[in-house]
């Protein structure tokens, strides 16, 4: 399941059944909170859920999560706020979960295997995320929307996946771009890799995802195009790269988030360059007549520029 902020609060704090009683005589607090005392707080509910990375903790209480809730809020609107430093800190201190709490489990692992733990991992960090943001929904709602800040959850995400690119990046990429490969040879689709390559377009390692993506297109239809041009006609040649420039225009803007406008130049580079290359290459090399080529490959153009500019993502 994606990282997604799913608890959206008042400007005051919650109420949940029952616990309003409690919650006021455990949270209350009077006069200035130091940082260093909240935060104190604070770090303590984010390493109670971190346990649930490794299935050996419950979800806080309801008079826990009151606390931490409280404790947030009153830092983020006392005359002296730490509404910066509680963004810094929950950044930093997730980091420090996945570096000690996370790598490990992916040490020594590659292709499926790396890919079947990095999904538990992931999995288990968005429901652990699902519960801190809620402590800082009130910093989420008000201070980074007011600064243009990436959203707490988008924050998250980058402090999983930085990690994980960091110390597993050939790792990681192998495993990810093997599942799409198979996808397009023919395997039916993954939809834990689509939860995974959700969470890293929410990250700030997209680009770096983005980039290998389209450097493994470019070599897959490179090679595909060489088996190709000796196994079909011309005209049937070029209806597989309208083909494949449909598909993977629509795989890019499933995976990697991106419009149909925006993914279609890119495939233009990644999935018809290489086709055409090794077109041209033939036709040159078997001195075939320029004038049936250019038939042959207006039929064929016409169609696929008819197509393309109504591409859809359905």
């Amino acid at each position: 399941m994606p990282v997604s902020l799913l608890c959206a609060f008042p400007s005051s704090r919650p109420w949940l059944p029952g616990s309003q009683a409690a919650s006021e005589q455990n949270s209350k607090m009077n006069g200035h909170l130091s940082f260093e005392e909240g935060w104190k707080v604070l770090e303590q509910g984010i390493l109670k859920c971190s346990k649930i990375l490794e299935c050996t903790s419950t979800r806080p209480t309801v008079n826990e999560y009151m606390n931490y809730y409280d404790c947030a809020y009153k830092m983020a609107v006392q005359k002296q706020h730490y509404c910066q430093e509680m963004y810094n800190g929950f950044r930093m201190t997730l980091a420090e979960c996945v570096r000690t709490m996370v790598l490990p489990h992916l040490m020594h692992k590659q292709n499926d295997s790396f890919f079947r733990e990095l999904v538990k991992m992931w999995s288990n960090y968005c429901i652990m995320i699902r519960c801190v943001t809620g402590f800082f929904s009130y910093l989420d709602r008000c201070y980074v929307e007011q600064y243009k800040l990436p959203s707490l959850s988008d924050t998250a995400a980058t402090a999983f996946f930085r990690p994980v690119f960091s110390y597993f990046n050939d790792e990681a990429r192998t495993a990810l771009l093997t599942l799409i490969q198979r996808e397009r040879d023919g395997s039916m689709m993954d939809s834990s890799l689509h939860d995974v390559m959700h969470g890293i377009c929410c990250s700030e390692v997209k680009s770096i995802m983005q980039n290998a993506f389209l450097d493994e297109t470019y070599g897959y239809y490179s090679m595909r195009s060489s088996e190709w041009i000796r196994h079909y006609s011309l005209p049937d040649y070029l209806a597989k790269v309208e083909e494949s420039m449909e598909t993977e225009t629509k795989r890019l803007a499933y995976y990697l988030e991106i419009s149909s406008g925006d993914s279609y130049p890119l495939c233009l580079q990644a999935v018809n360059a290489p086709l055409m290359e090794t077109y041209v290459n033939y036709v040159t090399e078997k001195q075939i007549s320029g004038q049936l080529m250019l038939e042959t490959y207006k039929t064929v153009e016409e169609e696929l520029l008819g197509r393309c500019s109504s591409l859809t993502l359905g």
